[in-house]
């Protein structure tokens, strides 16, 4: 007698549900974000803490990502699409990149950014930056990827990428 196939086939059909959600790649609840894909081989996050907030460091081969949370609100009316709210930002974080005339509206994980791209001549090549600023439940995140070289590395394109999947929730600090 053959044995009958539909047990299987539910399995099989109900196999994504009992999954849930993604998980992500990367998760930092002190920061209360999360980043649901990162290229491979790159390294795991490591949080810092500074005086005015935490910070976040992933590295992938000449790449470098940075996101920091200010742990102060915002004051009442920022808005990073403000040219004259992102000059001050660029001389808060003493930036070499210029925002304040520079970049385009963007969204990070729901939220309206401003994101700017810049390449100009380093000590090792074309240095490459990418810098996005989001206010998250008024907390001003400052995202930050970094790499030198001749043609733009590859690892840089694939940290710029993963900004598209952060995703934010409430802090996770204890």
């Amino acid at each position: 007698m053959p044995r009958p196939y539909w047990p299987l086939l539910l399995l099989v059909a109900l196999r994504p549900l009992a999954g849930g959600a993604a998980v992500p790649d990367v998760d930092v609840p002190a920061l209360g974000l999360s980043i649901m894909r990162v290229p491979p081989g790159t390294s795991a996050p490591q949080v810092s803490e500074r005086p005015d907030g935490y910070e976040m460091t992933i590295g992938l081969g000449v790449a470098v990502m940075r996101i920091f949370r200010e742990s102060g609100p915002v004051a009442p009316g920022s808005d990073v699409a403000s040219p004259a709210y992102r000059a001050r930002l660029d001389a808060q974080f003493n930036a070499d990149v210029e925002s304040a005339t520079r970049g385009a509206p963007t969204v990070v994980g729901g939220h309206g950014a401003w994101t700017v791209v810049h390449a100009h001549a380093g000590d090792k090549g074309t240095a490459y930056s990418c810098v996005t600023y989001v206010i998250v439940d008024q907390h001003l995140y400052r995202m930050t990827v970094n790499a030198s070289g001749d043609p733009r590395p590859a690892e840089f394109d694939g940290l710029v990428k993963a900004l598209s999947g952060v995703s934010f929730q409430p802090l996770g600090r204890t």
